[in-house]
């Protein structure tokens, strides 16, 4: 077995390596034609058509405080995920899905669900990119057929009708960036759709997050995440996750692989708070730059991730640390947590084939251009949150 998985493993990055040198060549050709001065290779800019609110959720939860969305993103892949998570979150919902020439037909699926299942209409809204073909120089009008299917006929065989995507480098810091942009609250909770969110924490996290983020302070609030093994019930509330723990049955997120990349100190602290009291409250914590990855919720005018980072290089945490060099202080939540199911101990061999083309076709360019942005606009905290590499 590791023996197949090595030659797999093998033949992606082959691939990936003859791909990235047919793309310098076609770089070559399309820079003679004139080409990449609109289209260029390893940036989003102008490549990309988004389309907001082809689906809006129908209800506001607007109940005297501004709400939470949860800003969530993906391909057709995670549509089982998506779908799941008005379940688990009682306030609007913003989705930003990806797709590609053989998944166009997920807006028709999506449409179903928006108009069949009650829920989904209440608190989801959807928005959906593409990448622009080569010689495309603007975006049209996307025409998404419409079906006959009855509810009762879709939702009962809805699993058969979920498209999977193809291979494709998924553009993850636009995509959170699409979720933001298109929300319904001026609150975002920026999460990956295979969280689980604690029980309650969309209507329980909005006072301190009104009281916090009001879009003019420099404040970002976080969430601290966990994951638990695969087939243990997954924690929701407090007194589940610290039981869960001492049965090393869940951990602090990622624990086993980039720890340091997710960790916020002083655990028992946050459990000494976040039981002692059923009302969220907030602290402020010292970030762990250069190269951390935390959970935020964010205002609406806060700064958003840069948009050509690389698909997985570091994509989440160059939001972190532009927020760092920008100033803004980072305050942790108590009582509020998300769970992720499985616990991660390696990479996918996707995700290395993934990382090694973008480390060897877009990582240095996005990284100069992310340096000069960062040095220029904000020359004075180097000291505070230091330098950082894609």
């Amino acid at each position: 077995m590791r023996r197949r998985n090595v030659i797999i493993l093998n033949l992606f990055l082959i691939t990936v390596i003859v791909y990235n040198c047919y793309d310098g060549f076609s770089e070559t050709i399309g820079k003679s034609l004139g080409l990449y001065a609109v289209h260029p290779i390893d940036y989003q800019d102008d490549q990309i058509c988004i389309e907001y609110n082809f689906l809006e959720a129908t209800e506001s939860f607007r109940y005297g405080l501004e709400p939470v969305s949860l800003a969530i993103h993906g391909t057709s892949d995670v549509l089982g995920l998506i779908e799941r998570m008005p379940g688990l979150w009682d306030g609007p919902i913003s989705v930003g899905v990806f797709l590609d020439s053989d998944s166009l037909m997920v807006l028709e699926y999506l449409r179903n669900l928006h108009k069949c299942d009650r829920d989904f209409n209440r608190k989801v809204t959807i928005h959906f990119a593409y990448r622009k073909s080569i010689f495309q120089k603007g975006c049209r009008p996307v025409d998404v057929p419409m079906t006959n299917l009855t509810c009762r006929e879709f939702m009962a065989n809805r699993k058969s009708w979920r498209i999977p995507s193809s291979f494709l480098l998924y553009p993850y810091s636009m995509m959170r960036n699409v979720a933001r942009r298109g929300a319904k609250s001026d609150l975002h909770f920026v999460i990956d759709a295979d969280m689980v969110p604690s029980i309650g924490v969309a209507r329980d996290i909005m006072p301190v997050a009104n009281a916090l983020l009001d879009g003019k302070r420099k404040v970002v609030l976080l969430i601290r995440r966990f994951e638990t093994r695969k087939g243990a019930d997954v924690p929701r509330t407090v007194a589940d996750l610290k039981m869960s723990m001492r049965a090393k049955r869940t951990f602090e997120f990622h624990y086993q692989f980039h720890p340091n990349l997710h960790l916020i100190k002083n655990l028992p602290y946050w459990f000494t708070k976040s039981r002692s009291s059923d009302n969220v409250s907030a602290w402020e914590i010292e970030p762990r730059m250069p190269h951390w990855e935390p959970q935020p919720i964010l205002h609406r005018n806060d700064l958003y991730a840069p948009d050509y980072v690389p698909s997985r290089v570091k994509d989440m945490v160059s939001l972190a640390f532009k927020l760092c060099r920008a100033g803004y202080s980072f305050h942790l939540a108590s009582y509020a947590f998300t769970v992720h199911e499985g616990v991660k101990t390696s990479n996918s061999l996707f995700n290395v084939a993934v990382a090694t083309h973008q480390q060897l076709h877009a990582k240095h360019r996005a990284h100069k251009r992310f340096a000069d942005e960062i040095r220029t606009l904000y020359p004075d905290t180097v000291d505070k949150c230091g330098n950082f590499e894609i």
